[in-house]
């Protein structure tokens, strides 16, 4: 396969940070959501001074001192108010839940409220926030909510306990929420090595959990020139998805491509495939049988 074929197979350029689908009850669906300098250098100059120019030349200099000292007073009150500012918004981030602790629960009944929602769920465990996905026009419920815990094992918990079970005479449907959390980053400097690539996506946000730079399999000591990040969380991605998104932002000298990737494709062992499994599996042995 061609390495853009390959590239692009395992992109999604969708800037939404959720997968969005039909608006049927039996489909995923989501909202969006979530958020350089230089130096120069000068030249002394030594000038030949009489005596009688000594007194008004350190003048001069002290003028100058007492000019430039302000500036750089100011420069660090700024400097430190924006890292306070952004370890702020780190912390902020960090404390929402993780990918994979967010459940899709479908057919629900059009006149279930977001209270019975939380009366339905909160047997599970702790909740972060329940929303009941709404008509903007009519304000009317869709059928179906996410739901978002404070944990990956309270949602499989959760999954397990709910789905295909009775609710208001409706059988639920459940399943994990398809938020995005991962990032595909191009036009990175094929010289650079792993530690190099991730001291720079560690100080561009926080949540980088696994870095993957793709390696040149004809040069192990050179990259392909694009790497993707898996983060804690949707908002971490988001966040640094914007910051390297800035048109001042740079990778040695290099623009880079940011888009959402998709998760890598691992065994589904939810409760909602194995059901969905079963129930292949009867039916295959039915029409079996039959022949």
């Amino acid at each position: 396969m061609a390495e853009g074929a390959e590239v692009e197979d395992r992109v999604d350029f969708d800037d939404d940070n959720y997968i969005e689908m039909d608006d049927d009850v039996d489909e995923h669906t989501e909202d969006e959501g979530v958020g350089g300098g230089g130096s120069e250098n000068g030249e002394e100059q030594q000038e030949e001074l009489t005596i009688g120019d000594i007194g008004e030349e350190q003048l001069r200099d002290e003028d100058r001192s007492d000019i430039a000292v302000e500036p750089v007073e100011d420069e660090a009150k700024t400097t430190a108010f924006v890292d306070d500012d952004e370890k702020e918004k780190h912390t902020e981030i960090l404390a929402l839940p993780p990918h994979g602790s967010e459940v899709f629960i479908g057919a629900l009944p059009r006149e279930v409220t977001e209270e019975d929602l939380r009366d339905l769920c909160e047997p599970m465990g702790e909740i972060f926030e329940t929303r009941l996905m709404k008509n903007r026009d009519t304000g009317e419920s869709k059928g179906f909510a996410f739901v978002a815990f404070k944990a990956k094992d309270i949602a499989q918990k959760a999954i397990e306990k709910l789905h295909n079970t009775d609710f208001k005479g409706r059988t639920l449907r459940c399943s994990l929420s398809e938020t995005k959390y991962r990032l595909f980053i191009g036009n990175v400097p094929k010289v650079w090595t792993d530690d190099e690539f991730r001291k720079v996506i560690d100080e561009t946000g926080p949540g980088a959990e696994n870095v993957e730079l793709i390696k040149d399999p004809q040069n192990p000591g050179r990259n392909r020139g694009f790497a993707f990040v898996e983060y804690y969380n949707n908002a971490c991605a988001d966040y640094s998805r914007q910051k390297m998104s800035s048109a001042n932002f740079k990778l040695d000298g290099n623009t880079p491509t940011v888009t959402w990737a998709d998760p890598k494709s691992t065994p589904d062992h939810s409760a909602a495939a194995q059901v969905e499994f079963q129930r292949l599996a009867t039916v295959f042995v039915a029409v079996f049988d039959k022949s």
